[in-house]
């Protein structure tokens, strides 16, 4: 098509009025000239001008086709029928706002999904050239997460590679104590902001001479969510002295809104890297070796891969200098956008969310296509006249259609809003009901860009073809001299279509009120779980400085709530290095547990044979050891366990030692004592076989457990408050922990899982009962006269009751089993899935109490609303029903 069509259609479609007048006047124009044609071969005026429209036909139906040729007859067909359709709302607000409210419903709480992961996955950082970004990590070996690097090789990185042309590291997600609040800071490189080339909105950014090693200046810079959040946008913040960890820093920027140093969510601060030793005392002898991302901007020209063979160079001569690094996994590129590095991790954590929300949107445009087949029953007549005076079945089809989808973008508007409200319920609900255990978990209500807006628009397009489409077919599959008539066309009575749809809304009811059901006897199956060990009152202690060891420990015995106290490397309900276990008859590898003499008694293992350690028994380096139930079966399966010998060697194959693991030399020790098997939550089991050998609290690396008086939050608070005098890192999360939060946490993640999918089960069988009881009372009224003949010829009441419920038994049935053979599939693919298998022991989804309780419920609600239409029918009056037209 040329650009003179599209001037012409524009012409056409912007000047129309003029193009019409000169349609009329070229049409006149042709009629003339043919009437003075027949007048000058003696026809007389009057005749001639008859014989010229004879001749030319209808004049209306000449103007059509002309119209027709201008290639604009499909949008004046979409503005009549826009039209039209607006006149239709008109006449029926109250059909028309069901279907907004209802197909509204499900776009919002699908957007909403959505509105998450676009959050994750397409709203880059505003970072210039931020394709040029890359982290460079090192390859995931299993399901284990990456190794990182340390400080040293970033230095020797950035010195001996010419891949970047600028390269920072960063510390990230410190938990910092700052004026009785927590905040989350970033520890980067000096040149953090000019490798990213970004500048602050307020102040300055950091700089190199912020970072020199041993003596980086104490200063920040926030974050624009830091500032907004803990100082309320004060402009007078430049210059302003913080206490953070016992630092005084001094805030010298503000960086603009929307910067986030190419992360999903932004810190509050950054501050030199130089610092780590001071904020963080377990790097301050080794700060080289410190765990740091490496982030670099790719020099130009070189590819991606390119880049990674020069790294793989430069990581073969580290492993040549280095004999540590031998064995490590090798240097990958990952893009940095501040979006989720891994896509698939994003998808799969909002994949729930859209699977709940989309059964909502499903059950509502079900709901839609019910009502717009009675609704197409209703206008057979009107259907009737249109296709008898020459309306092709095409051409109404698309009008009803374009009534559906200006239905369904209203409904998308509608949606939004509803999507802004959900989000803000969600985020709201989840801020005040996070458990402290948790630590200062900060989110926001994602904004709405361009891509929501789109898929609101593609998802009422899509929602058109589901709920529309049908029913304006099955309205246009009638005989039109019947249906002007007043006669209702048989084969229109779509009852298998409502049959299914009803089914559809049922299994998808199903799904969602089991999934709650499941979730409900999880949760009050993890809040009575018993771990093998006591936990209600005992409080968990990380020492943050082992100069400060022995004035925390004294400060933990001071404490008046606490009543006796143990130390043990791992922390309790942790499973600890691996050793070679050596008898006279084979060997076994089992995890190694140091304690101390009080570790059994005060966490409530019982002692099955023997003994535990006596109170002089406070070091590795005796020859004792006690093994638990398991271990004793393990090697011992046939004799006594007390009094074995049992030699003890690291076992080489577990990896690296762990910074702060007691070293375990090898040796021989004489099992004491047999305890009980400690099993550990169902979300992190442990392993049953496990030694045990002395340690005390004076140890370095071990975690001191505390049996409190009462209440054992309190405990911890009151712990949190006088360990902070000691050193202020001992207020970071997780420093100190009641035991019994491990319980709360896991519970409370089920119970939101079931407060979510009871909202949306109650939700979606609300929906379907309005559904079922709208179709059955359609059916009743449409059915009226043939059940006053079934009346009148001896039907009982009864029989009339059996009928209309016999309607609802059969679709409700086959969806309550197509909506538990879902439950049940999805089940076994979670169990089936590396990423969630975990979840089997935590969360019962094959329980049949919960698949029980969820049918009995669904089929009480359908006979309830089945009941109305059905008693309503029975009290027919069948000498009316038989007088309707």
């Amino acid at each position: 098509m040329n650009l003179r069509s599209w001037s012409l259609r524009a012409r056409a479609m912007f000047a129309r009025s003029r193009v019409e007048r000169e349609l009329d006047e070229e049409l006149a124009f042709h009629i003339d000239r043919e009437v003075q044609k027949l007048i000058d071969e003696g026809v007389p005026e009057a005749d001639a001008r008859v014989a010229a429209r004879r001749r030319f036909g209808s004049m209306p139906g000449i103007a059509d086709e002309c119209r027709d040729a201008r290639g604009i007859n499909a949008i004046d067909n979409i503005v009549r029928d826009t039209r039209y359709a607006l006149r239709g709302f008109a006449r029926a607000p109250l059909v028309s706002l069901t279907i907004i409210a209802t197909v509204g419903l499900g776009l919002g709480l699908v957007a909403a999904a959505f509105t998450f992961l676009s959050t994750f996955l397409f709203r880059v950082d505003r970072v210039p050239d931020i394709h040029e970004m890359f982290a460079v990590e090192r390859a995931r070996t299993g399901g284990d997460p990456s190794p990182p690097f340390t400080r040293g090789q970033f230095d020797a990185l950035a010195r001996d590679t010419r891949v970047f042309t600028g390269t920072y590291a960063e510390f990230a997600d410190l938990d910092s104590h700052v004026e009785g609040r927590t905040m989350t800071g970033s520890l980067v490189t000096g040149n953090f902001f000019q490798v990213l080339g970004v500048h602050a909105a307020m102040g300055r950014a950091l700089t190199q001479s912020d970072d020199e090693p041993l003596a980086g200046r104490q200063v920040m810079v926030l974050s624009h969510r830091g500032w907004e959040r803990m100082f309320a946008r004060d402009p007078a913040i430049l210059g302003r002295e913080l206490l953070v960890n016992g630092l005084t820093f001094q805030i010298v920027g503000v960086m603009p809104e929307g910067f986030r140093g190419l992360m999903v969510g932004p810190p509050d601060y950054w501050a030199p890297l130089s610092l780590l030793g001071q904020l963080l005392p377990a790097h301050r002898d080794r700060p080289s070796e410190a765990g740091v991302g490496i982030i670099g901007r790719l020099r130009p020209g070189l590819t991606p891969q390119q880049a990674r063979a020069e790294l793989a160079v430069w990581d073969g001569a580290q492993e040549a200098r280095d004999p540590n690094e031998k064995g490590v996994s090798d240097v990958v590129l990952t893009p940095r956008r501040g979006t989720v590095p891994q896509p698939l991790e994003a998808v799969i954590v909002t994949a729930p969310l859209f699977f709940a929300f989309g059964l909502i949107l499903l059950i509502g445009c079900a709901n839609v296509t019910n009502l717009l087949l009675a609704r197409g029953v209703a206008r057979q007549r009107e259907i009737g006249i249109r296709l008898s005076i020459g309306a092709t079945r095409r051409r109404i089809v698309f009008q009803l259609l374009t009534e559906s989808l200006l239905l369904a973008l209203v409904a998308a508007a509608a949606g939004y809003v509803i999507s802004r409200v959900v989000l803000r319920g969600i985020i709201n609900g989840v801020m005040t009901s996070i458990p402290s255990a948790i630590g200062d978990v900060r989110l926001r209500v994602p904004d709405a860009d361009w891509r929501v807006l789109l898929f609101l628009v593609i998802g009422a397009v899509l929602s058109t073809a589901f709920f529309g489409l049908t029913p304006a077919l099955q309205a246009t599959r009638i005989e039109p001299v019947r249906t002007i008539r007043g006669e209702v066309t048989r084969d229109t009575r779509p009852g298998r279509a409502r049959s299914f749809l009803i089914g559809l809304q049922v299994s998808a009811s199903a799904l969602l009120l089991i999934c709650a059901a499941v979730f409900l006897r999880s949760t009050f199956t993890a809040a009575i779980e018993s771990p093998g060990v006591r936990i209600s009152d005992i409080v968990v202690v990380r020492v943050s400085s082992e100069e400060a060891r022995m004035a925390m420990v004294q400060a933990v015995s001071d404490e008046p709530s606490v009543a006796a106290i143990a130390a043990s490397w791992p922390s309790a309900l942790s499973t600890g290095p691996r050793v070679v276990a050596e008898t006279d008859t084979g060997k076994t590898t089992l995890p190694c547990q140091f304690v101390s003499p009080e570790y059994f008694g005060l966490l409530g293992i019982e002692v099955l044979q023997g003994r535990g350690f006596m109170p002089a028994e406070r070091s590795s380096n005796l020859s004792v050891a006690v093994v638990s139930e398991a271990t004793a079966r393990r090697l011992w399966p046939t004799g006594q366990a007390v009094g074995q010998v049992l030699r003890l060697d690291r076992d080489t194959g577990a990896g690296v030692i762990t910074p702060g693991e007691p070293v375990l030399e090898s040796r021989t020790v004489t099992v004491v004592g047999v305890v009980k098997d400690v099993a550990g939550f169902r979300i992190a089991p442990l392993e049953a076989a496990v030694v045990y050998v002395p340690t005390s609290a004076a140890m370095p690396g071990t975690s001191l457990i505390a049996r409190v008086h009462g209440d054992a939050t309190r405990a911890q608070e009151s712990l949190v408050t006088r360990l902070s005098a000691i050193d202020p890192n001992m207020a970071n999360r997780g420093q100190v922990g009641a035991m019994v939060w491990v319980t709360r946490m896991v519970t409370y993640f089920l119970w939101l899982a079931f407060w979510l999918t009871v909202v949306l089960g109650a939700l979606a069988l609300a929906l379907t009962l309005s559904g079922l009881f709208g179709v059955l009372s359609y059916l009743v009224e449409r059915r009226s006269r043939e059940i006053g003949i079934r009346m009148a010829l001896g039907a009982a009441a009864s029989d009339v009751t059996r009928l209309v419920l016999l309607q609802t038994i059969r679709p409700v049935g086959i969806g309550l089993a197509i909506g538990a053979l879902a439950a049940a599939g999805l089940a076994v693919l979670l169990l089936a899935s590396p990423a969630a298998a975990g979840l089997g022991g935590i969360v019962r989804v094959l329980d049949p109490v919960s698949y029980a309780a969820a049918g009995v419920v669904i089929v009480a609600a359908c006979l309830a609303a089945a009941a109305i239409p059905a008693a309503r029918a029975a009290r027919l009056n069948p000498t009316a029903a038989l007088r309707q037209e």
